[in-house]
């Protein structure tokens, strides 16, 4: 009786101090989801079916109407495909599915389709055919990311060369890293900041301002990232693995990143920069397509990271077609020259210019043909026992003799 007793009082407190999980809303059917998934690697493209494929997924060819097609060979039309793919690859233009084309199907790219095909009112007669392919395309219409979703409020469409491209209307966009689909990879903070860097890059040459959001509700933000694997974050387009396609963005503000990949933040040399992919997707929800311009950060291909990575001048002007420039007087301008030793004890001459507008001043890193991360600053931060504000003029006295900077504020008669 008295061991009756104390069973029924101990299993309330054990009740109370045990610790709960709460239940999720929902499960997949096989319980898979109670359990991280396993990374997964890309089935490589390694025949004519997964080739074909790749060309209609990323926009190198597309199903002809019955019109179109009568009387043309598949072989023909895929032939033609596969001369684009190698033409904008560099590549012989043989129009054979060979192993130099193989393996540029097969390198790290990004899931935005690369073109569009013109509108073709007739085909020329064939002349020698692809081999004996005797196969034809699979029967699935080709979609194009941007146009999976009607076009949203506070964008604005505009036609260009390279077909309709789509830019925002207004100055100040939001961003958020979704609180749910961070990368399993890096720490959050790490992931936040690599994001705040990329976007920094596009706003240092445009008017634009990205200002990070975490508190306003998800349909108020205007470009939304995440990390997924396979079938995520409830997207049409399935992720492959490891290997091909890293990430893709629709130019209405998603952008997700396929995380069997092995992303890498800024101090590593090795897997793929998170900041470069970032970059890059960040173009394509700003309105620019691929192109195939060396030196290009919206290259489809991963290209690995430079030592100093940055927009090149063709980017630059690209997204300023779309945007604008910054415009602005600065109240003064000068290059600061200074002595420094190097590990070695030699004496190197290197310089820095400076911008001040107001109480704010930028450096412009010259080497690496950008202004600094984190600028601009206040004067009172960086430069101490100057006017605060204002300043009208700079002068450096450099002889052999003398070493000295003088900063002006007024006029004096």
């Amino acid at each position: 009786m008295l061991a009756a007793s104390v069973l029924r009082l101990t299993l309330p407190l054990c009740w109370l101090v045990a610790p709960t999980q709460p239940e999720r809303l929902f499960h997949s059917r096989d319980r898979s989801d109670l359990e991280p998934s396993p990374l997964s690697r890309a089935k490589p493209i390694a025949d004519l079916h997964a080739a074909q494929s790749f060309l209609l997924k990323y926009g190198w060819s597309e199903i002809p109407s019955p019109k179109e097609s009568a009387g043309v060979p598949v072989g023909f039309t895929l032939a033609q495909a596969v001369r684009r793919f190698q033409k904008a690859n560099r590549l012989p233009a043989s129009g054979e599915l060979d192993s130099p084309t193989l393996a540029a199907m097969n390198k790290p790219r990004c899931g935005v389709p690369d073109t569009r095909l013109p509108p073709q009112a007739a085909l020329p007669t064939p002349p020698a055919l692809l081999t004996s392919l005797g196969l034809r395309p699979r029967a699935r219409q080709k979609r194009f990311l941007q146009m999976l979703f009607p076009k949203p409020d506070g964008q604005q469409e505009d036609a260009s060369d390279t077909g309709a491209s789509r830019a925002f209307s207004k100055k100040t966009l939001t961003w958020r890293l979704v609180g749910d689909a961070y990368s399993s990879q890096l720490s959050g903070d790490e992931q936040r900041y690599i994001f705040r860097l990329a976007f920094r890059m596009w706003s240092e040459v445009t008017p634009l301002d990205f200002r990070e959001d975490r508190t306003a509700p998800g349909t108020m933000v205007d470009i939304k990232l995440g990390f997924g694997r396979g079938r995520h974050l409830g997207c049409p387009r399935v992720f492959d693995g490891s290997g091909q396609e890293f990430a893709h963005a629709w130019r209405l503000g998603e952008i997700h990143f396929d995380d069997d990949e092995h992303f890498t933040p800024l101090s590593s040399d090795t897997g793929i920069s998170l900041l470069k992919v970032a970059v890059h997707e960040i173009g394509h929800v700003l309105g620019l397509p691929h192109t195939y311009r060396v030196g290009s950060i919206m290259q489809p291909n991963y290209i690995p990271q430079e030592p100093a990575f940055e927009l090149d001048w063709a980017d630059r002007k690209a997204i300023q077609r779309l945007y604008g420039s910054c415009k602005g007087s600065f109240d003064t301008v000068f290059d600061w020259i200074r002595k420094e030793r190097n590990q070695y004890g030699e004496v190197r001459v290197r310089f820095n210019t400076y911008f001040f507008r107001n109480s704010w001043y930028w450096l412009y890193e010259n080497r690496n043909n950008r202004t600094r991360y984190g600028d601009p600053l206040q004067i009172l931060t960086g430069w101490r026992g100057i006017p605060t504000q204002s300043i009208d003029a700079y002068v450096h006295v450099w002889s052999w003799g003398k070493d000295e900077r003088y900063f002006f504020k007024g006029i004096c008669i």
